[in-house]
């Protein structure tokens, strides 16, 4: 019982750390949202433009289609749903992908500079 009740204190003071989180998400959470958003966008430039081209995904019409077996077994039929979605290269327009992530630079500085302030502004706990 004494493990048990231990073990419990722990769990709780765990999910009580995680629910505090940093002080960016809590006093500015939506700008801390779109911050990580912009910093996978640059992250995605980069890389289109590191490579020359840029993996375009077109969706096509779904289907839905009789397959055999399942995710748990590989025996029966079932009917499985096809996203009917292909991914290509396509040529990229390096001018545009360097302004674009110039852009994405200036956005990210704001956020920083915005989530700076909300932070300074907000109450400690």
């Amino acid at each position: 019982m004494p493990c048990r009740r231990v073990l419990s204190a722990l769990c709780l003071t765990a999910a009580l750390a995680a629910r505090a989180g940093d002080p960016a998400s809590r006093c500015a959470p939506a700008e801390t949202r779109e911050l990580r958003t912009v910093d996978r966008l640059i992250a995605e430039t980069r890389a289109d433009i590191e490579h020359g081209y840029r993996i375009v995904r077109t969706d096509s019409n779904p289907a839905v289609n009789l397959c055999l077996g399942s995710a748990r077994s590989h025996v029966g039929v079932s009917f499985c749903t096809d996203p009917g979605s292909q991914s290509r290269p396509e040529a990229l327009d390096t001018a545009a992908a360097a302004r674009t992530l110039d852009a994405l630079l200036a956005r990210r500085e704001r956020l920083e500079a915005q989530i700076a302030a909300a932070v300074a502004a907000c109450p400690t706990r």
